[in-house]
């Protein structure tokens, strides 16, 4: 009796066992004939199950088919499991933690390794997609695990590194956005905007010193780089180097002399350092390219307003018996605050809920005694 009953349990063992590794073979045709409702169904009880969970292929498998989920275009498919791409990626490593040399030729990826590479492009195009959608935490994740994969294989993922360091920006990671960048300038990956960022994170920590230092070793790198040209445009301006500054200002006309917005980045550092006349003539060039520019036209009005509060603060100052410099100066303040109403109309054409645009106005009716004009902007200010 001993042995019969021994005999039955070995059996029913065996059965259990051959029933368990028959989840694993459906799943693999299931997969094969891209019915992947039922390759999962089948894959998931095979990796929960103890018989068959500390096979490799059977992680191989489920790598695959989450694989599959992810790339697929079919809804019903594609709702299977909203992290697929995670998933394929645990069951490719815990393949490859069983058996690194497991492969079939009769699948694509054919081997968990292959998988892993695939994943790598699907965690980029996921980055991506978050990135455009402003989901920066999330496209830092998927750039983080892009890289992760591509060392596997001794691949410096550029590109990754790169967008990573921009969602850390976004996010205010400086510690890790310095990081990013700090790796592509010593793997001398050729990105201006690179080289002014980390300029930029430098200049928060206080130190300009290597904030010029890489901004000069990136001009060296990509002399003709735009981006650099602006960076090194500003570190002259912030030393008070003019001369050099505005030699840099020509080279970068003639790089793109086309550039609305090159134009407009050239007027608003000439404007914040008090150059009148070649911020005016830069924000005019900005609009001559592309009329519709809205921050050209306003930023071209706020120059002539503060110009002309700066005339009117030094007409204020002097003496009463200099009543003709007054008028004069004056006259220069009135023809200013003339020529800022154009360009600040056109910019609330172009932007109706700017309230910066509808405020200064406002000022500028008011400086007029224009009863109508103030009441209409008053209005327009409280509808916003």
């Amino acid at each position: 009796m001993k042995k019969s009953a021994l005999f039955v349990l070995a059996v029913l063992f065996t059965v259990i066992a051959y029933s368990q590794n028959t989840k694993v073979v459906s799943a693999y045709n299931y997969l094969r004939n891209g019915q992947l409702d039922k390759a999962k169904l089948n894959i998931d009880e095979a990796c929960a199950n103890d018989q068959t969970k500390g096979l490799a292929k059977t992680w191989f498998y489920c790598g695959n088919i989450y694989l599959s989920i992810s790339l697929t275009k079919e809804e019903k498919f594609k709702s299977l499991d909203t992290n697929a791409t995670q998933k394929a990626y645990d069951a490719y490593q815990k393949a490859i933690q069983l058996d690194p040399e497991i492969s079939n030729d009769n699948l694509m990826p054919n081997s968990p390794k292959l998988g892993l590479f695939f994943l790598g492009d699907q965690y980029y195009n996921k980055g991506v997609d978050f990135f455009y959608k402003k989901q920066y935490p999330e496209a830092l994740t998927m750039f983080e695990m892009t890289k992760k994969i591509n060392n596997i294989f001794g691949i410096k993922d550029s590109n990754a590194t790169f967008n990573a360091g921009l969602c850390a920006v976004q996010l205010k990671d400086n510690k890790k956005a310095k990081a990013f960048f700090e790796e592509l300038v010593k793997n001398n990956f050729k990105q201006g905007l690179i080289y002014s960022q980390l300029a930029l994170l430098y200049k928060a920590e206080g130190d300009t010193v290597k904030a010029d230092a890489i901004i000069s070793k990136g001009r060296k790198s990509m002399p003709n780089d735009l981006n650099l040209i602006i960076s090194e445009i500003n570190m002259f301006l912030a030393k008070g180097k003019v001369t050099e500054a505005q030699d840099l200002l020509d080279l970068a006309v003639s790089k793109d002399p086309n550039n609305a917005t090159l134009h407009f980045a050239i007027g608003a550092n000439m404007d914040e350092f008090g150059n009148f006349e070649q911020a005016q003539k830069s924000y005019l060039k900005a609009i001559e390219i592309k009329p519709d520019y809205f921050d050209a036209h306003y930023n071209l009005g706020a120059l002539y307003v503060n110009t002309a509060a700066s005339v009117m603060e030094e007409a204020n100052k002097l003496p009463i018996s200099e009543t003709a410099k007054y008028d004069e100066l004056k006259l220069k303040a009135d023809n200013l605050l003339d020529k800022a109403i154009p360009e600040l109309e056109t910019a609330e054409k172009l932007n109706p809920k700017d309230r910066n645009t509808l405020i200064t106005l406002k000022q500028l009716y008011a400086r007029k005694s224009n009863a109508d004009k103030i009441k209409e902007y008053e209005d327009k200010i409280k509808n916003l």
